[in-house]
């Protein structure tokens, strides 16, 4: 039903917050083997479930490979490939935190922690161990207070409980490791606040701490080339869907330029680290605006082939971004969103 994204003035809906990723049931087995103790047939399902295409079914399978060689043989070769795999796909939350895995500063940090409590705690999480992931990260947390590997543990920790829905539980290690970090940790940090914040309707305050780490998480102020996209992309999806926001206004003003180039910036800005994470909602945020429908439609493909809530989240974000690139006096672009609309089954926002 086309009725329920729009509102009662028939514009566009915000986009909700990301919705959790749940373990599939296929992956399941396969780490239920594991904490059995048959690695071997663990390593045998997972992989054939990885290497069997790009869906979020084999990105999980490859996220619970990278978990069982961290805990194994730490952030060895074998665990990168699959972190790589991971960083590559589409799912908003084990992208990020596999693209934060690959980088010099994740490696040094937990290089620090001498008894290994963070690593082993993360790969308590990605196979499948919840509880014994909380209590490390928490006793990490408490036993490295006041270092960066100590930051590092609130953000897992913030993370783990906004897998295991707790959102307002996680808010407090989450914003205490944003206040005390900058760069990586900072965007990182701030990219699971904002979602935290949207999903309580706290939209001004998304906006601003999604801002920050929209430029903490950018290379140029120490971020990762990995990382930055996830967060652009979230940051963009807020704008496009609230425009009433004061930094919207403000840019515009500060600035001088218009509405809908203040959206179309943090795509474009992700759109320039494209080898680690390339996220399709990048090119569907992007592309629309300079009428480039090609790679808006490649997009669309690759995110139904991943799963229909990604296909579905790129649907909304099409209706989100109309208003901001259409134009009456562009024969060709309205032409190309007409037929882009009715590909989607979207209705004609105001």
């Amino acid at each position: 039903m086309t009725e329920s994204l729009l509102d009662d003035h028939g514009s566009a809906l915000p986009l909700p917050p990301d919705p959790l990723s749940p373990v599939p049931d296929e992956v399941e087995r396969g780490l239920a083997a594991y904490r059995a103790g048959d690695a071997r047939e663990a390593r045998a399902l997972l992989t054939e479930i990885a290497d069997a295409g790009r869906t979020a079914v084999s990105g999980h399978a490859a996220m619970a490979l990278a978990g069982i060689e961290l805990g194994e043989n730490g952030l060895d070769s074998s665990c990168r490939k699959r972190l790589e795999q991971v960083a590559a796909g589409e799912d908003p939350w084990l992208g990020p935190l596999a693209a934060v895995m690959l980088t010099p500063d994740f490696r040094s940090c937990t290089s620090s922690d001498s008894d290994r409590v963070l690593l082993g705690s993360l790969a308590a999480q990605l196979t499948g161990a919840p509880e014994a992931a909380r209590n490390g990260f928490e006793q990490a947390a408490d036993a490295l207070e006041g270092t960066d590997a100590g930051d590092v543990a609130n953000i897992l920790l913030g993370n783990l409980l906004l897998q295991s829905g707790d959102p307002a539980e996680a808010l407090k290690p989450l914003r205490n490791a944003r206040q005390m970090c900058d760069g990586l940790f900072a965007g990182y940090a701030g990219h699971l606040e904002g979602h935290v914040l949207i999903g309580q309707d706290e939209k001004e305050r998304a906006g601003q701490v999604l801002s920050y780490a929209d430029g903490e998480s950018h290379p140029a102020r120490g971020g990762s080339e990995g990382l930055h996209p996830w967060v652009a992309v979230r940051f963009g999806e807020l704008l496009a869907g609230d425009t009433w926001l004061d930094l919207v206004y403000d840019q515009m003003e500060n600035s001088g330029v218009s509405e809908g180039v203040v959206v179309r910036e943090p795509f474009e800005s992700a759109l320039h680290f494209a080898e680690i994470s390339n996220p399709a909602l990048v090119d569907v945020g992007f592309h629309l605006f300079p009428g480039d429908f090609e790679p808006v439609h490649a997009g669309l493909e690759r995110l139904k082939t991943w799963s229909d809530e990604r296909y579905e989240r790129a649907r909304r974000l099409v209706l989100a971004l109309y208003p901001h690139v259409e134009d009456s006096r562009d024969e060709e672009r309205c032409l190309g969103l007409k037929e882009l609309r009715e590909k989607l089954s979207l209705p004609k926002p105001r």
